[in-house]
């Protein structure tokens, strides 16, 4: 005789199922919220990982971060910022002028910046930076921006030229002002347009790998995100790091003209 099959109700299987199906995706749902959690934990291991060991901080700006409150900027504890000043031939940043005159209330370090020019010549860039900044370059190197933009890159950049010019640049400009510049670019361009013919000016870098550089490398430009109080609410920041000791910024802030 053959045995009788007990058979569950169809709702009971139907139930069942759905249970499974929840607990599935419950399992699911939690894997991917620890995954995202692990992620954003070490992103921001990374970013502290970044700026550790660094005690002198500062800030680059320019008109793209508006009216600024540098007493904030400074309570905030930063030590130094540096202006966006001119670019080529024929730029000027809209908020130098201001940006300067209102830093001057502060304790904070102030350099300025001009971005270098692939098409203009040195002389041309010395004459209308001279013109525009005047003896307002602050008290720190006067620092130099040397990028690719346009049609620039680094197949159609001429090379032995544009060493040759940004070289004239920064003799022109530190015997004119009798203060050192500071060459900014990424490590890759410093390789290629600055080392091979320009030996001994500091350099700044944009790079995460802050630690165990050269001494040469004074300053490094770690992240577009650097988040200061301003104006009441919190604002991001292009955030440099100086590569030293307290006591070796010092130096550098109160000899800008060595």
């Amino acid at each position: 005789m053959k045995r009788q099959r007990h058979l569950r109700p169809v709702y009971a299987q139907t139930r069942g199922a759905r249970w499974r199906r929840r607990i599935g995706w419950t399992l699911l749902l939690t894997l991917v919220i620890a995954c995202v959690w692990g992620g954003l934990a070490w992103l921001q291991w990374r970013r502290d990982q970044v700026v550790a060991g660094f005690n002198v901080r500062g800030v680059a700006v320019s008109q793209n971060d508006g009216y600024l409150d540098f007493a904030a900027l400074e309570k905030d504890g930063l030590q130094f910022v540096y202006l966006n000043a001119t670019s080529g031939g024929s730029y000027t940043d809209d908020n130098y002028a201001s940006n300067y005159s209102r830093v001057l209330g502060t304790n904070l370090g102030v350099g300025v910046v001009h971005t270098f020019s692939f098409s203009s010549s040195a002389q041309t860039q010395a004459a209308y930076f001279k013109k525009i900044v005047g003896t307002d370059i602050g008290n720190l190197p006067i620092a130099i921006h040397v990028a690719y933009y346009g049609d620039y890159n680094a197949k159609t950049v001429a090379v032995k030229r544009n060493q040759k010019k940004l070289r004239q640049l920064i003799f022109d400009l530190t015997n004119y002002y009798d203060r050192k510049c500071i060459v900014w670019s990424t490590p890759s361009i410093a390789r290629k347009l600055v080392k091979p013919v320009i030996k001994k000016t500091p350099l700044w870098y944009d790079t995460q790998s802050t630690h165990q550089r050269a001494k040469r490398i004074q300053l490094m430009h770690y992240s577009d995100r650097a988040v200061y109080r301003q104006n009441g609410t919190r604002q991001e920041f292009a955030g440099l790091l100086f590569n030293g000791s307290q006591a070796q910024f010092t130096r550098l802030f109160g000899a800008g003209a060595e």
